[in-house]
């Protein structure tokens, strides 16, 4: 019986894991429950007769005194935004593996954060269903994979010319995903795609000019890679995040069966096209921040965290996102960062610039 810890556990990354256990009645100990907050969390522990933690009033302490009394394979990391970059630290320094469901913390954490992991033996495994399948296709064909390519569904916004008047309303319409609103803002400025396109060069050691994004409007293809004989390898499955979350839990110790519904062929039609960088400057912003590394990524991560925020309040509209982000990451962060403060040290800087520019120039 694999035993885990889930964190974020009210969250959407959290909650369908626990519903995919429950419903497949999978062989996954749950030995201990994370979140925030959330009244449903107690409910969920007598499910599965385990301890849990509510973070909010908590320190870091706090949470690292309870995780250290958990006996675990792996944990799931759901916890979302840079905080979750905090709790990955923290599995590494128990010695507990990670199913990585929070991009932030390899944006955040880029090299230290790998170099810390190998000293710990502590094994990353990508969540994200994108991440998920390059990390199986990479597997399987190792040295061969020459170029990644990483689907986007486009978000809500791909067929519309003019960004200059979008409402908070219409950026939370997303048409594949439920998510939160902030991963799901970032998804119709395909920022969240930025991310993992960062994300994607850390994990696997890849340049940035040989990670490509293609718009896929359908979500079946979760990425894919060309091998340097020319021939291209892909995951295909519906757009259930079922799967790449239990595959990460799981890394090969469980055969998984039916987690999620077979593709019905006889009706399916797959269309792939290129993203408009003039409507979407946010992601040729994350390619600039991947090729020049250092603290960049942490700045191009922090100051989108601050923007988006700034636009769901009012303060500031749909297009000044990458304005923000932009005007952010002029600035220097050739930083090299070697440990959990020196990132946080830069996270603090990239947020109070992107404050200071909102309050200014908005």
């Amino acid at each position: 019986m694999r035993k885990i810890i889930i964190l974020g556990a009210s969250g959407s990354i959290g909650q369908t894991a626990i519903r995919t256990i429950k419903e497949k009645n999978l062989p996954l100990e749950v030995c201990a429950l994370v979140a925030r907050s959330s009244k449903s969390l107690s409910s969920d522990a007598e499910y599965f007769g385990c301890p849990y933690l509510l973070t909010e009033g908590k320190s870091i302490e706090d949470v690292k005194s309870f995780l250290s009394s958990i006996d675990a394979d792996i944990a799931l990391n759901g916890i979302s935004g840079s905080d979750g970059l905090v709790f990955s630290s923290m599995l590494i320094d128990l010695g507990i593996d990670i199913a990585l469901a929070n991009k932030e913390t390899v944006v955040l954490g880029g090299e230290f954060i790998f170099h810390k992991a190998e000293e710990k033996g502590v094994r990353i495994i990508p969540v994200d269903s994108e991440h998920s399948t390059l990390y199986n296709l990479i597997n399987a064909h190792g040295k061969d994979v020459e170029k990644l390519i990483i689907t986007a569904s486009g978000g809500p916004f791909v067929d519309r010319i003019n960004l200059e008047n979008v409402t908070l309303e219409e950026a939370l319409r997303h048409p594949t995903w439920k998510m939160g609103k902030k991963i799901t803002i970032d998804s119709a400025s395909l920022a969240n795609k930025g991310l993992e396109v960062i994300e994607a060069g850390y994990l696997f050691n890849f340049k940035s000019e040989d990670i490509l994004v293609t718009v896929h409007r359908q979500s079946v293809v979760h990425s894919l890679v060309k091998l340097n004989n020319g021939s291209y390898y892909a995951q295909l499955s519906p757009p259930d995040m079922a799967l790449p979350i239990i595959s990460a839990i799981s890394d090969g110790h469980l055969e998984l069966r039916d987690i999620v519904r077979p593709l019905d062929f006889s009706s399916l039609t797959l269309t792939f096209e290129p993203w408009d960088r003039e409507r979407f400057p946010m992601l040729s912003l994350a390619y600039q921040a991947l090729e020049k590394r250092n603290a960049y990524p942490i700045a191009y991560n922090i100051a989108d965290e601050v923007a988006v925020n700034a636009f769901i309040t009012g303060r500031i509209r749909f297009v000044d996102i990458p304005r923000v982000v932009g005007y952010v990451m002029e600035r220097d962060f050739t930083t090299t960062v070697s440990t959990l403060e020196e990132a946080e040290g830069e996270m603090e800087r990239a947020k109070a610039l992107a404050k200071d520019y909102i309050l200014n120039a908005f």
